[in-house]
């Protein structure tokens, strides 16, 4: 029941987990997604800034060459026009241009002349205008009027004579924006129908590849405005959020990262508990056996009757012999694991034959019933080595076990051993078995770890051996790899130094 209770919790716990990751990161999405608007929009102030700039430099370069001889005068009437039953008030901007060319009279000022010209027409419009003289009429309503100051009126009227004196020119407009690091898809110039007096931005184009027009009016009263037409790019708006984006992303996946860390962490920590529960149960199963073998020794030896059968006899005490054999060993283990958590494996070093060791290895193992065994050692006849000679020989029994458990009706295991010229031991021992599943071969030297293939053929074992070896071997210093074939065989490989000068 509490194992239930707690996988549902840590179902829960990784629903939310998954829950807050995707929150957190739609919440931030949204955050940039909303930043990065922002500083287009301030981009694109910048921007539309920047040319209406360049539209005016070039305003101020044509205001700066060489003028025509000309005078230019003005003058301003409100008038009434009826339009049906209506009397519409109007307001008529009048502009003269004197060409000094080609005005007749002499000996007069030519400005002079130009104002008392405009001051003779009084209300009247001129029919016939003298040489050298150009006329300009724009009107505009009440409320256009009053909207415009006295500044924009002369704005407006600058802008005016220098388009009249020095035309527009996309050329001379392009070449400065290039100037300021801006390329213009397009330059037009476009008339309006009535008269504009401020500059004007319409963004196009989809947030991430964003275009922008800007209309510059210049020349006002007659309607000409010139639009510029760019693209965005979006890499200075990045530029300008690089810190906060790199700090947003840095703990971004920081949280994530611990987020998914606590998730593998638990899911871990749910593994090694679903592992400690069927050590228990597979320990139990284990230790059901000897203890059974045990009880019917005693029970035999009760028996006075059973107990003159010379051959029963001994055949249940070698049985008892071997099930303590095993308790110990499994004993020894759980042990040596246990103490290898906190400190190291404590060796005993000795001088000893090998060969001798191997074949009491050897002599110790039991041939399974309807198994037929052959096990062969391979290597030079009288070797001497320095070790732990206890652990080497619960090194080799742990292999030889495994190798017969794990094989099929005819058993046939080489072991083979060789000093290196590189002064470290090798000892290999090789089986015919069923081999190891691509799937298990990262999890062999796990603790408690038992392939689904030892499962499904009910083959005996605590899923501590191979472990154990590893531990041992490593206490001595060296290493173990291992090859497999699945259904032909496992070899394993144990290299030991020899010129350590530990003790």
């Amino acid at each position: 029941m509490y194992f239930c209770s707690m996988e549902r919790r840590i179902k829960f716990i990784h629903g939310l987990t998954i829950c807050a990751i995707v929150a957190y990161s739609i919440v931030q999405g949204y955050w940039l997604y909303s930043r990065y608007r922002l500083s287009l929009e301030e981009y694109k102030s910048e921007l539309y800034s920047t040319i209406i700039a360049c539209a005016e430099e070039e305003m101020a370069i044509r205001n700066t060459l060489p003028h025509p001889p000309r005078f230019y005068g003005n003058r301003l009437k409100k008038i009434l026009e009826i339009r049906g039953d209506d009397a519409v008030e109007t307001w008529r901007y009048e502009v003269f241009a004197l060409d000094t060319l080609h005005y007749i009279p002499k000996g007069t000022d030519a400005q002079t002349y130009l104002l008392d010209y405009i001051a003779s027409l009084h209300d009247s419009l001129p029919t016939k205008l003298p040489k050298g003289l150009e006329y300009f009429v724009f009107t505009c309503d009440s409320k256009g009027h009053e909207d415009m100051g006295t500044n924009q009126l002369v704005e407006a009227l600058n802008r005016f004579t220098v388009d009249h004196q020095h035309p527009f020119q996309k050329e001379r407009l392009d070449s400065i924006l290039r100037s300021r690091s801006i390329t213009a898809q397009s330059i037009t110039t476009t008339k309006a129908d009535t008269m504009i007096w401020q500059p004007s931005m319409q963004a196009d184009g989809s947030i991430w590849h964003p275009v922008m027009q800007v209309s510059y009016p210049y020349d006002i009263f007659e309607g000409q405005e010139v639009v510029v037409t760019t693209a965005i790019s979006i890499s200075p708006v990045i530029r300008r959020m690089a810190y906060t984006l790199l700090m947003t992303v840095l703990l971004s996946v920081f949280l994530i990262f611990c987020l998914v860390y606590q998730i593998l962490t638990i899911r871990k920590q749910r593994h090694i508990e679903a592992i400690r529960q069927e050590f228990l149960h597979t320990m139990i199963h284990e230790l059901k056996r000897p203890i059974s073998t045990l009880k019917m020794c005693v029970s035999f030896m009760g028996n006075e009757r059973m107990m003159q059968d010379e051959e029963s006899k001994q055949r249940i005490l070698a049985s008892s012999y071997h099930e303590l054999d095993n308790l110990t060993s499994y004993f020894s283990k759980l042990r040596d694991i246990t103490l290898s958590d906190a400190t190291e494996i404590p060796l005993v070093k000795s001088d000893f034959s090998l060969r001798e060791l191997i074949e009491e290895c050897i002599g110790k193992q039991n041939s399974p019933t309807g198994k037929e065994l052959k096990m062969e050692i391979v290597g030079d006849d009288d070797l001497k080595i320095r070790a732990d000679r206890i652990h080497l020989a619960n090194i080799i029994c742990n292999l030889l076990e495994n190798a017969i458990k794990y094989s099929h009706e005819a058993v046939t295991i080489r072991i083979d051993y060789q000093q290196r010229t590189d002064g470290l031991l090798q000892i290999t021992v090789a089986d015919n078995g069923i081999g190891i599943a691509k799937a298990d071969q990262r999890y062999v030297f796990d603790k408690f770890y038992r392939s689904e293939t030892a499962k499904d053929k009910a083959i005996p074992g605590i899923g501590l051996g191979l472990s154990y070896v590893k531990l041992l071997v490593e206490a001595h210093g060296g290493t173990i790899t291992f090859e497999s074939t699945e259904g032909q065989g496992t070899t394993f490989t144990i290299i030991i130094p020899q010129t350590d000068g530990k003790d």
